[in-house]
Formats: structure tokens, sequence, C-alpha cells
């Protein structure tokens, strides 16, 4: 259906829009980072403590690191790459990450546009 198609190229240019501002381009790598919004027990958290650093420091300093800027494991793992220059916080329109960490930018009037983009 043509709504479909438009809703699909606005998401497709927000994403363009998107990997253009956090320096995407064609040579760079994106790592998108999605997990829980719960780290349920020690061994969970521990991990993506050490994960983080390592993953940072084993990638070509052009990768970016995109998290949704939730709690749980995308929060830990913003707050354990490195010095969080390398991470961007892809959230809607008007919210923050609140994390300390990483560049928030915004795209999507919700949760399901951003998920979209």
């Amino acid at each position: 259906p043509p709504a479909a198609e438009a809703g699909e190229s606005a998401a497709a240019e927000a994403a363009r829009r998107v990997r253009s501002d956090i320096g995407g381009g064609g040579a760079s790598t994106v790592v998108c980072v999605l997990g829980g919004v719960e780290l349920r027990n020690a061994d969970s958290e521990a991990l993506v403590k050490a994960i983080a650093p390592k993953l940072e420091a084993g990638t070509c300093s052009n990768a970016k690191f995109v998290t949704g800027g939730m709690p749980g494991v995308q929060e830990t793992f913003a707050k354990h790459c490195g010095d969080g220059s390398r991470v961007w916080n892809l959230l809607p329109v008007g919210q923050s990450s609140s994390y300390g960490r990483g560049i928030d930018i915004n795209a999507g009037a919700d949760l399901e546009e951003r998920k979209a983009i």
C-alpha cells in the first residue's frame, strides 16, 4: 500500500540522516547494541562490563556503537565503552538517555518509529 511505502521511505530517510549524523558513512562500521532493560543477575552485568571495553578496543577507530538509549544492557555498555566518544544513543524526539556517556541523537516520534529507523 502507498501509505506503507511512505512510512518505509520516511524511516529509510531518517536512518540515512542518523547514519550521516554519527559519521557512519560507507567506510564506517556501526554496531547496534541491544539487550534487556533489566540486568537480572550479577553475571549479566559483569559480562556486559567486560565486553564493552574489549569490543571498543578491538574495533577500528571509525566504528560507532549505537544503543536505543534504554536502561539495562544498553546503559551498562555505554558507560563501559571506552570514554563514550564512539557511543550514540538513538532515542525518540524529545527524549534523552541520561547516561552521561555517549551522544544522544533523536529520530522518530515514538518508540515504534525509532525502532523502524
